[in-house]
């Protein structure tokens, strides 16, 4: 079959998009650090109703490539309006890669790709993301051995011999590092805990309360946007966006694990780390429709073996104040009552030294790096 043409084409109709998100299943059959997503996220994810789409802020461009009658490869070539006006750029984005071993269907996927999105002007093509930074990011170049944690892309080696030689170079790479949750890093964090409270009266650092659901969002949402706006590849979320992204992970969410700081009445800080529940989406092998998956994955899930950090953000006026101690010592004080064995902190830029020095305090070791690629159009 690999001797069969090969052409590239837009995504047309129904059952090409159920092509198109169907396609890993193939791909990683028998794969065993794969995990599948849920098909009705990702549906929803391309959708031209979902928030991030809404207002014109984006547009999106789904392609197969295919081998005869059979799809070989996907891409999804990305506008990100948002993200452009926020940086001044004039980024493309991709992703959604997947392709089989074909160099040929690899190039002519970047391909189209870099010529929709040179079409709505972009003079940069940046990927992968799905669609954003905001959701699952990077290319998976370190670390092959481990399974994916919660919302962290997965992918074989080979996808970065296969984008590197259609002229995608490094542009950033994202860290994520690992570490035992055990009593020595929390008796380490105790005591800069203390010393940050007694130095700062102000900062008060509580749980979430998810019966006000709304309004901790909107709290949580002003420090997130505020906090990573300087940060590379940043995009910030529109008020729709974020309230679904909230939703979503509300199910997932153990209050005890997400915190917010304050600094008198001013909301300074927030942690949130999110059980793994790879183990029990990997039962579910993308649809809650079987009654019976939907039960194994309930009681996989109910095993309290590893978390991931997901996110900590400081707002500027408050950093290199001791925040960031506070918040992980009460996150790692609910993880050890909790149970949890591991925790993995991801994704972190690589040239983020204030979070990196952070990680230290936690003894953790690097496990995983995903890349960022671009390439000039």
């Amino acid at each position: 079959m690999r001797d069969a043409p090969l052409r590239v084409a837009p995504v047309a109709g129904r059952d090409e998009l159920g092509r198109f998100i169907t396609l890993p299943w193939r791909l990683y059959a028998g794969d065993p650090y794969w995990v599948p997503p849920l098909k009705s996220q990702v549906r929803a994810l391309l959708s031209p109703s979902h928030p991030f789409y809404r207002d014109d802020a984006a547009r999106c461009q789904l392609f197969l490539a295919w081998r005869g009658n059979r799809v070989a490869g996907r891409i999804a070539a990305i506008l990100n309006r948002a993200h452009n006006r926020f940086h001044g750029d004039r980024w493309g984005f991709f992703g959604f890669f997947e392709c089989e071993d074909d160099a040929a269907a690899a190039m002519e996927l970047v391909e189209a790709a870099a010529d929709w999105v040179r079409a709505q002007g972009c003079d940069t093509l940046v990927g992968p993301v799905n669609p954003s930074t905001n959701y699952e990011c990077g290319l998976l170049v370190k670390g092959f051995d481990l399974p994916p944690r919660v919302m962290m892309t997965y992918n074989p080696p080979r996808y970065a011999e296969l984008l590197e030689a259609c002229g995608l170079a490094k542009a950033k790479d994202l860290l994520a590092f690992e570490s035992a949750v055990h009593p020595g890093s929390f008796e380490r964090l105790r005591r800069v805990a203390e010393k940050t409270r007694s130095r700062e009266p102000q900062l008060v650092v509580r749980a979430v309360d998810l019966t006000r659901f709304l309004g901790e969002v909107a709290i949580i949402r002003d420090i997130y946007n505020s906090a990573w706006e300087r940060n590379w590849g940043f995009v910030p979320t529109s008020e729709a966006e974020f309230a679904l992204l909230a939703r979503e992970l509300k199910p997932l969410v153990d209050p005890r694990l997400l915190h917010i700081a304050f600094m008198g009445d001013d909301p300074a800080a927030f942690l949130l780390a999110l059980p793994d529940v790879n183990p029990a989406l990997a039962v579910l092998n993308g649809s809650m429709a079987n009654p019976v998956r939907v039960i194994k994955a309930m009681l996989v899930g109910r095993k309290r073996e590893a978390l991931r950090l997901i996110t900590m953000g400081v707002k500027e006026t408050y950093r290199r104040r001791g925040i960031e101690a506070v918040l992980f010592f009460e996150a790692l004080k609910a993880a050890l009552e909790r149970g949890y064995k591991r925790c993995e902190y991801s994704w972190i830029l690589e040239d983020n030294e204030l979070a990196l020095r952070t990680v230290r305090l936690m003894d953790a070791e690097l496990t995983k790096v995903y890349r960022m690629y671009a390439r000039p159009l």
